[in-house]
């Protein structure tokens, strides 16, 4: 049921309503939308004039990026390198371990048959100690000049030239250009991986496909040997739910079975207190039984942590959750999903996961991640009787509804400065839609729907949180109520 507010108003009786509503706070996350255009952990660092370094789409090995310079003159050297790629859950790379590097590598147009160190293209690998002191001198992998252009190719170092004499708790990886070297190069799938199966430890990034504050794991191995069962994953603009970016997680039928995790950097949070996890998602190419098996499944995970990540200070991981999407159909357009939890008491900050389940067969994009904190706090509704001015809305908006909680109905007022499409929309906890209380084209105005708490058979709802969503085509809000039997 929807009227004109200015008739609604001239209906009733001055009416003062204190309610308890639920407000969020701002969003926690950090590039929640993918929009950094810079890669995780990586830095360009150009000295040379002339040269161009990008976090390049029109290359890559396996991913949806790679690491590019182009370099026109003699001017000076340039380089991408990463901050310490030791991080997270692995705090060491131990010694005594055959440690295969390198990178995949693609040229074009290169210098060749350098006479020097200024005129190569090169990998290089630095080892820190506990007392971050270099361990020996960086390793260095030349690029293959002896043609000028070459399609890509694994550039290794040899069997038993890197065993480290002590454990190193740093390792700085960079793709660089001498002084005197030209051409083009992308850099991607750098190797990091222990021979014989010995563990090396991760290395993060190493595919170079994760945006700014955002990380991966990877299988078969984490990405550490270059290898993916999720080739075509990263950051990418083929689809977006807003901005011109998204996360794009691809899982080809007849891969082996494996997970690609995809987290979030820690953020503070209050041990004990509510949090809404959000994101949209968007869908192709999914297998069935994703409704059915829960390891065919996509969903979130938040893990807990006693205190904020801190380069070498571990991930102090004390538990987490899991939640599963409901993938009724193999493909889906743009779907927020809602998941709400609650902290433990003794947490200090949480980080979040776009999570594939291992047998998940399919293809999706994410944007727009979210990690609002709940806070109650008193609203208030006046409703004045008289007349009521007949000046349009300067701004569209979504107001709070009234009473809230509520039972058995609820009011929703929203304002339009144009004429157009308007779509008001229920959804339950889980990002289900359950009600559609407005579809269909309205003057300029503003408005006052009204819902009854039932969903789109009819039935009264549970008791619980709800989301409205108002979307027109210039204008889309999201807001929560309470509905109390």
């Amino acid at each position: 049921m929807v009227m004109n507010r200015n008739f609604w108003r001239s209906m009733i009786a001055v009416c003062v309503l204190s309610v308890i509503g639920f407000a969020q706070t701002t969003n926690l996350l950090k590039n929640g939308g993918f929009e950094s255009g810079k890669p995780s952990l990586y830095t360009a660092e150009a000295g040379a004039s002339g040269a161009t370094l990008t976090w390049a789409e029109d290359q890559k090995h396996s991913g949806t990026r790679s690491l590019k310079i182009v370099k026109a003159a003699t001017t000076g050297s340039a380089r991408w390198v990463s901050s310490n790629n030791v991080r997270y859950w692995v705090d060491n790379v131990s010694k005594g371990v055959d440690i295969k590097i390198g990178a995949f590598v693609k040229t074009s147009g290169v210098n060749t048959a350098p006479a020097n160190a200024d005129a190569k293209w090169q990998v290089k690998f630095a080892f820190y100690d506990t007392n971050s002191v270099i361990i020996g001198a960086p390793v260095a992998l030349d690029v293959d000049q002896s043609v000028a252009t070459k399609d890509w190719y694994a550039d290794t170092n040899a069997v038993a030239s890197v065993i480290l004499p002590k454990d190193a708790y740093k390792v700085l990886i960079s793709a660089e250009a001498g002084a005197n070297a030209t051409g083009t190069v992308w850099f991607d799938d750098f190797i990091f991986v222990g021979r014989g199966g010995a563990w090396a430890g991760q290395n993060w990034n190493g595919f170079v496909d994760a945006d700014s504050a955002w990380q991966y794991w990877i299988a078969p191995n984490g990405g550490n040997d270059g290898a993916s069962f999720f080739t075509g994953s990263g950051v990418t603009v083929e689809q977006a739910h807003s901005g011109t970016s998204s996360l794009k997680i691809a899982a080809p039928v007849g891969r082996a079975t494996g997970e690609l995790v995809w987290f979030t950097e820690t953020v503070p949070v209050v041990g004990g207190k509510s949090y809404v996890v959000s994101a949209w998602v968007r869908t192709s190419d999914i297998k069935k039984d994703s409704v059915f098996n829960a390891s065919s499944q996509l969903g979130f995970t938040a893990t807990f942590h006693s205190k904020l990540f801190a380069d070498r200070g571990g991930w102090n991981e004390i538990g987490g959750a899991d939640y599963r999407f409901t993938l009724k159909d193999a493909s889906t357009d743009w779907t927020q999903y809602f998941w709400v939890v609650t902290v433990p008491a003794d947490a200090k900050a949480i980080s979040v996961r776009a999570r594939t389940w291992p047998l998940w067969t399919g293809t999706s994009y994410w944007d727009d991640f979210t990690v609002n904190g709940i806070e109650t706090a008193p609203l208030s509704v006046r409703e004045q009787p008289g007349v009521v001015s007949a000046q349009l809305p300067s701004q569209y908006s979504l107001e709070q509804n009234y009473p809230n909680p509520f039972n058995p109905t609820t009011n929703i007022v929203y304002s339009l400065v144009n004429n157009g499409s308007v779509k008001l929309e229920v959804y339950n906890i889980v990002g289900q839609k359950i009600s559609t209380v407005v579809d269909g084209v309205q003057n300029a105005g503003t408005y006052t729907a009204r819902w009854n708490g039932t969903d789109v058979t009819g039935r009264q709802v549970s008791s619980g949180i709800y989301f409205y969503r108002l979307s027109t085509g210039a204008f889309v809000a999201t807001k929560k109520m309470m509905f109390m039997k």
